[in-house]
């Protein structure tokens, strides 16, 4: 009765219907028994080889063996069932049409009599109709038989796998980890998505629905004309008679810690080194980490640490505190491997860059190793000359993979120095700087300390003997120059980001005017030539390290970062404020490594500016007053994404380690920000006249937006309040107008905005004044030989005028401070800005009420507040250190 004829099939006369009942199943039967082997047999050896691979590698972590046959047999019974149904369709559909035309012709001429052209029209229509309507049994029939012979397969395939978890869990007790899969060379899983290589504890639950999905998927079959079958004879694709229908179970909790997992890993990284390394030859020396591709074994391995370790997640992020057992066998194993850097030699440099970045991967679970490396860097063996050069290596490894705090090591190098009592410990931090400053590991702001000391002992200033000085002068001031020439261009990308500034006061109109109007600045400044030279260069140097970053990039960077912004563009149109579908998107930006990579944040970043800035550009139309007006849109919501990359875009962990994380990334995308716009302003000046002015009103929209929205109160940003305006000082800092002065006003205009300069100046201790007076003094500096030369321009003028209004409200509102610091801004005032210079000094402190100069018989001696000695917050020794100890000497 499953069997449907046409009704049609009557128009051939001499076929009773019985007959045509007869012959349809003997056709179907036919065409099944004809094709059914080598379909199944080819579609149950794809689903079978296929399943094991991603079984294997899914459940390498899983201890369960139940859970990983349930996986194994309901994603191979919907592989072998999908691979025979498209397989079988056509060729059985070809079958039955071909043995029921043989039958019904059979029949039809079984009197002798020949068959019209007429009846064989008629006979090709039935056949045709018939095989349609009858092929979904077919079908089924054929996926059936494949379905039950993978599941069988596959339990075979696994049998092994299975096994050893079985008996692991019998015997010790402990969670099953298949190391097997990490080596050997293999592509995978160290070539996955974070999000989809192995963890320990197995799948979780969200995970394992994919499985479970195999048992649930309909069939997508289109509805045959005549059989709809039943369940009895399609059982569908979910799996084999008897399969258990629950759900997924739970994932198992994740196991503890199990450091012989990460004994056996470090062995076999060790391993796989001296391997490399002996096939290297004489060239092994010369053998870097970052030159091993992504799928080689040693960075699988090296991969392969996150999964071992108990608290991250898939995606890489910490979900728990380790307990204080972990944590301890942690700390065991780490300080084993730093003993076994210091067994080493400089000959191997790719096993020291191996086990860095093992202590490196496994910081991350574990942030006090950080704490915990200081101390032991402190009884590293420095008796002989070899050892302190490998110490010294082995500390800039450290410092550059971040797990040395360097202003504890700059402390310690100095204290070792003894004032330059010490002259071993003198050549190693002069040696281990100058390595760090030429290599960009480090910045000069890093060894505030060293540095001090190394300038005192080449100015006679410290207790070093004079071999010392004698040995150690030269070098010493070598480097220092070095330093100089590295700083401008090394702090935008080493340390906090930087907001250049792009306003230049009009040029003069040919070269020999500009060449006299430059003289006049540089002859009007407290700074001297070369310093002047410094930051006036210091864009170009950033501009080519940019550029040299920008030929690094793979060929559709452009196309995918400007796919990333619509994306992001349509997503802020559709779903503005959804904090759920922000963090998808967050997500979505991961899996590309924008805040996972380093190099990927700073491209993304970089390109991104570039398209938001050009976008804006474009969008320019002449306004009612003829100049042009730009559209804002595009470069708003980038700021909304850069905003919430700098809140979430973390690696979780205690609220102390996500406020770091934060702190960094708003670090990374200032820094980005500003060598890009640095960048474009060489870019304009290297096009010359026909390419126009340097526009700054993109940029300074970006950078404002960036001040607002993340200086805006936040009780979950508080605590990192004050970080977060050191962040963006020393970014304004790195860009002062001396550096890039076609940005002055938008500078100034950064500088001195409510977001940020009062909440400078209101942080608790005042511990901001500094920061503030620093970056107003790079104003002034700017400012000072424009304001000798006596007669302005038009735009110094507008800088001049704009200066006086904020230094009135900071006499208004913080006059203490301008109190404090008035003998420093005086000194780079010049002397024709009386307006400017008295508004500094008529600066009280809050509390003191000064007499009245016109009461009569005024006795300053005789006032009380005469005793009380003024808060003088200015460096007043500064001008004179270089001659202070003859002068002391003298007096």
């Amino acid at each position: 009765q499953l069997l449907q004829q046409s009704a049609q099939a009557g128009a051939l006369a001499s076929l009773n219907n019985a007959a045509l009942k007869r012959a349809v199943p003997i056709a179907v039967d036919r065409a099944i028994r004809e094709i059914i082997q080598p379909v199944v047999e080819r579609s149950v050896t794809i689903a079978c080889i296929t399943t094991k691979e991603i079984v294997s590698k899914d459940f390498a972590m899983e201890s369960d063996e139940n859970k990983m046959r349930k996986a194994g047999q309901l994603m191979v019974a919907n592989l072998a069932g999908s691979l025979a149904l498209v397989t079988c369709r056509e060729p059985l559909r070809s079958s039955v049409s071909t043995h029921l035309r043989q039958l019904l012709t059979a029949n039809a001429t079984s009197s002798g009599e020949k068959l019209t052209e007429q009846e064989q029209n008629v006979v090709e229509q039935c056949v045709q109709i018939c095989a349609t309507d009858n092929l979904e049994l077919g079908c089924m029939l054929i996926e059936k038989a494949a379905t039950e012979k993978a599941v069988r397969d596959v339990d075979e395939a696994l049998a092994q796998q299975l096994s050893a978890r079985r008996k692991h869990r019998e015997q010790t007790g402990q969670p099953f980890y298949d190391m097997s899969i990490f080596g050997n060379n293999q592509r995978y899983p160290a070539g996955l998505p974070e999000q989809l290589r192995p963890k320990p504890g197995g799948l979780r639950a969200e995970h394992f629905q994919l499985y479970d999905s195999f048992h649930r998927m309909p069939r997508q079959t289109p509805a045959p004309g005549g059989i709809a079958p039943n369940a009895a004879i399609a059982p569908g694709r979910g799996g084999p008679a008897g399969a258990p229908e629950a759900d997924a179970q739970p994932p198992a909790p994740k196991p503890q810690l199990g450091i012989d997992a990460l004994s056996a890993l470090a062995a076999k990284l060790d391993s796989a080194v001296s391997s490399l390394l002996a096939s290297a030859g004489p060239r092994a020396p010369e053998v870097k980490l970052q030159m091993l591709p992504a799928e080689h074994q040693i960075r699988q391995l090296l991969a392969a640490v996150n999964q071992i370790l108990p608290n991250l997640s898939p995606s890489g992020e910490v979900t728990r505190m380790l307990t204080q057992s972990e944590q301890d066998a942690v700390l065991g194993f780490s300080q084993s491997i730093f003993k076994r850097l210091y067994e080493l030699n400089l000959g191997e440099p790719l096993r020291l860059e191996a086990l860095v970045t093992l202590l490196e991967k496994i910081n991350v679970a574990c942030p006090k190793l950080g704490k915990d490396m200081g101390t032991w860097a402190t009884y590293a063996p420095t008796n002989t000359e070899a050892q302190r050069r490998l110490h010294r290596t082995v500390l800039l490894l450290l410092v550059r993979s971040r797990l040395l705090a360097v202003n504890e090591l700059d402390q310690f190098l100095a204290a070792r120095a003894d004032n330059g009592r010490n002259p071993v410990w003198v050549e190693f931090a002069l040696l281990f700087i100058r390595t760090a400053f030429l290599e960009r590991i480090a910045s000069p702001s890093d060894f505030n300390k060293v540095i001090d000391l190394l300038t005192r002992i080449v100015d006679g200033r410290s207790q070093a003997g004079p071999s010392v000085v004698q040995a150690y002068r030269k070098p010493i001031l070598r480097m220092l120059e070095e330093m100089r020439g590295l700083a401008q261009a090394a702090a935008p990308q080493n340390s906090a980001p930087s907001i250049g500034q792009t306003m230049q006061a009009p040029a003069p109109q040919t070269a020999s005017d500009q060449r006299r109007a430059g003289a006049a600045i540089q002859e009007s400044s407290s700074l001297s030539p070369l310093s002047l030279s410094t930051f006036s260069t210091a864009s170009g140097k950033v501009a080519e390290a940019t550029e040299g970053f920008s030929h690094k990039d793979p060929p559709n960077a452009k196309q995918q970062v400007t796919q990333l912004l619509e994306n992001w563009i349509r997503v802020n149109n559709e779903a503005a404020g959804n904090d759920k579908i922000n963090a998808q998107f967050l997500q979505y930006l991961q899996q590309y490594g924008v805040g996972k990579v380093e190099e990927h944040t700073e491209r993304f970043v970089r390109l991104s500016s570039q398209i938001v800035v050009d976008a804006v550009l474009k969008s320019a139309a002449t306004g009612n007053n003829g100049r042009a007006v730009l559209n804002y849109a595009v470069a708003d919501v980038y700021c909304k994404l850069l905003v919430l990359m700098f809140k979430h875009l973390s690696a979780g962990g205690s609220p102390e380690q996500v406020n770091i994380q934060r702190l960094a990334m708003l670090n990374k995308i200032l820094g980005c920000t500003v060598r890009t716009m640095m960048w474009d302003v060489e870019k304009t000046k290297a096009a010359g006249p026909r390419s126009g002015p340097w526009d700054q009103r993109p940029w300074y929209r970006i950078l404002m937006n960036l001040v607002i929205d993340v200086n805006k109160p936040d009780p979950e940003l508080e605590p990192i309040r004050l970080g977060i305006l050191s962040v963006f000082a020393a970014a304004f800092h790195v860009s002062q107008p001396l550096v890039v002065p076609s940005f002055s006003f938008a500078w100034f205009e950064l500088v001195s905005h409510r977001h940020f300069l009062p909440n400078l100046l209101l942080a608790e201790g005042q511990k901001g004044w500094n920061t503030a007076h620093q970056l107003l003094i790079d104003y002034l500096l700017f400012l000072e030989p424009h304001m000798k030369i006596g007669e302005m321009t038009p735009p110094v003028k507008k800088l001049y005028e704009g200066t006086l209004r904020v230094f009135l409200v900071l006499l208004h509102d913080f006059p203490s401070f301008l109190a404090g610091y008035h003998l420093s801004f005086c000194n780079v005032i010049p002397p024709n800005c009386v307006q400017l210079r008295n508004l500094i000094l008529s600066a009280n402190p809050k509390g003191m009420n000064p007499p009245d100069p016109f009461t009569p018989n005024l006795k300053i001696d005789l006032l009380p507040e005469i005793d009380q000695s003024p808060v003088i917050l200015s460096n007043v020794l500064g001008p004179i250190e270089s001659f202070r100890g003859h002068l002391d000497a003298f007096l």
